[in-house]
């Protein structure tokens, strides 16, 4: 068994995104990313289950852009002790526009029987 695999990693991130209040934030923390990608923060901003937020890595990993990635808020709990929601999240997939899935004509080939 490979001990590493069962302890999460821990990434200091930038957290941005709109609170329940309808308020632009923007918060350091840290990212713990488990087995099975699981991707949990603690934010003292209130986000509600379904919004979206942008994570940035502060810290510099070799060939990396800092760029920020969406995610959705897909589990948060109610404030803890020190006053802080712990949120899970899951990464947001851009979707092909009906566009970019449509055949045109002269791409498709005619099969004849």
């Amino acid at each position: 068994m490979d001990l590493q695999t069962e302890l999460p990693q821990s990434y200091r991130v930038e957290v941005s995104g709109w609170d329940t209040s309808d308020r632009f934030f923007v918060e350091k923390t840290t990212l713990d990313w488990g087995r099975e990608a699981d991707k949990e923060i603690s934010l003292r901003s209130a986000v509600c289950q379904g919004c979206v937020v942008f994570v940035r890595l502060l810290q510099a990993i070799a060939n990396s852009n800092n760029f920020p990635i969406a995610y959705q808020a897909v589990n948060v709990t109610e404030r803890e002790t020190d006053g802080r929601m712990r949120v899970r999240l899951e990464q947001l997939r851009p979707h092909a526009t009906r566009k970019e899935t449509e055949v045109s004509p002269s791409d498709a080939t005619l099969t004849l029987a």
